[in-house]
């Protein structure tokens, strides 16, 4: 038989059985969701954006509407432009777009455990209960004494070195969640954890950046032997690996070993109250385990710290290059706090104007633009079209809190926006809408963080004037705003 005779029967039984195959999915034969063309083989692979990630997609949406689809290297991806579209998605239809994507360089890191990028089940539904009983929004105002301690912890080290305000900030944030987290007091533990916290928490997201690593979509790279060209990416994952064990573990033990020999904290902490259920006469059906106590209070850090240190150096930024709105808020403050003590928690509806702030903040800078990927649990069917299994839903949240019509000249920050007749307008949209997530993966510590931004707002404005550095002669410099393309901005 002739060569390509051969060939072109091949081929015909693979375009048969390919055939088969879809038609056995999407037994309607519906259109996928609209989208740019790609390669053959390749999709869209060379049209993933790696900066900016956020406007990139959101001219796609101009172009193909609020559902774009695209694919790279047989990956399905579905971009989602408008925030209604997002909430019936991952409201109505959660059972089937909760799930998270499974990378195999995610795998590699070994972030299972943590019900952040569990994919959706029964073990994620356990591990987020355990979550919600110690900062849901009721539970989180035992620890306001641990968030004015730092605040005042803060204004401290600021009034002494203001030039370093962003590892300020980083350490202050980062120390408040280990001691809500563990009961840690000793401030060169805490030191040390939050690094490391930190460190891992933004290699992972380089790591999913979906395009920036070959090995994601080609996991047979990790099977070559480490001294083959191009995979010295194994080396930096198992450095990583190592350390988000360390992360998950020796906290905890840490934390148990001192209660073992007699410490308590004077404040309350999740690790605290885990391990004495643990070690009563019945453990709660809640708890279950050991390996889930340790697991939710190292979440505490790992999906919080980040994120809320990103606002908070966004809250720095605003208030030094709108100086209008900081002389607005600390009149507010002066009017209702006075010149004799800090503001408090407490004080929080008596202060709109510095709420707004926090709220503008929230929507004025998206730390996480495109939301922490979902992954369609099984081939469905949405709105007329074929959404395959496994594929990865980005939601831009980046662009629901910059849209036109819904806020005025959205690219300024202007608090006023969230205010009527001197208190917050609740017609207006909530950036907590799209900033926490969405549907049943809504972050369970968004009560935490949002209590420490206002807190901190509220103390740096009622002690300091922000304002911008001063170069040669003593003249302003000019700020730009540049967010970093990561999953965390």
């Amino acid at each position: 038989m002739h060569p390509a005779t051969i060939v072109a029967g091949g081929a015909f039984v693979w375009a048969v059985k390919n055939y088969a195959e879809s038609k056995k999915r999407n037994p309607r034969g519906l259109p996928l969701p609209p989208g740019p063309r790609g390669l053959p083989v390749l999709g869209n692979m060379f049209q993933l954006p790696q900066s900016e990630q956020w406007k990139a997609y959101e001219e796609l949406s101009k172009q193909y509407g609020d559902i774009v689809y695209l694919e790279a290297m047989g990956q399905p991806i579905l971009i989602l432009g408008a925030l209604d579209r997002t909430e019936d998605m991952m409201e109505k239809h959660a059972t089937i777009y909760s799930d998270r994507p499974t990378l195999p360089i995610g795998q590699f890191m070994d972030m299972s455990t943590s019900f952040a990028f569990m994919g959706y089940g029964p073990d994620w539904r356990h591990d987020r209960r355990v979550f919600h009983q110690y900062l849901n929004h009721n539970a989180v105002s035992q620890y306001y004494p641990i968030m004015e301690e730092e605040a005042l912890n803060l204004l401290r080290k600021l009034s002494a070195t203001p030039d370093e305000f962003r590892d300020h900030i980083r350490f202050t944030l980062g120390s408040l969640i280990m001691r809500i987290a563990y009961g840690f007091d000793d401030v060169e533990a805490n030191k040390r954890l939050v690094e490391d916290a930190a460190y891992l928490v933004q290699s992972f997201a380089e790591t999913i950046v979906p395009g920036r690593y070959l090995f994601n979509s080609f996991p047979s790279l990790g099977k070559l032997p480490d001294w083959v060209p191009g995979t010295g990416f194994k080396d930096r994952m198992r450095e990583l690996a190592n350390l988000n064990n360390e992360v998950l573990t020796k906290p905890f033990i840490s934390a148990k070993e001192s209660m073992m020999e007699g410490y308590r904290s004077a404040h309350p902490s999740m690790a605290g109250d885990l391990i004495e259920k643990l070690q009563g006469d019945s453990v709660p059906s809640w708890i279950g385990q050991e390996s889930v106590a340790r697991n939710v209070c190292s979440l505490a850090y790992t999906t919080g710290a980040d994120t809320t240190v990103s606002s908070s150096w966004a809250l720095v930024f605003a208030m030094a290059a709108y100086p209008e709105v900081q002389k607005k808020a600390q009149a507010e403050i002066d009017l209702v706090v006075g010149n004799d003590r800090l503001p408090t928690l407490a004080d929080r509806e008596s202060l709109p104007y510095v709420a707004a702030i926090v709220k503008e903040v929230s929507r004025w800078h998206s730390v996480v633009p495109l939301g922490l990927s979902r992954a369609s649990s099984e081939d469905s069917e949405y709105n007329g079209y074929f959404i395959p299994k496994g594929t990865i839903i980005m939601m831009n949240t980046w662009q629901f809190m910059h849209d036109p019509e819904v806020f005025d000249k959205p690219m300024e920050f202007i608090p006023e926006r969230y205010l009527k007749d001197g208190k917050l307008n609740p017609k207006m949209r909530d950036p907590e809408s799209a900033a926490f997530g969405y549907g049943r993966r809504i972050c369970p510590g968004r009560h935490l963080s949002n209590d420490a931004i206002f807190l901190m707002a509220a103390s740096m404005l009622a002690v300091f004037d922000i304002a911008p550095p001063k170069g040669e002669g003593g003249n302003p410099v000019e700020m730009v705003f540049n967010p970093s393309s990561d999953i965390v901005s």
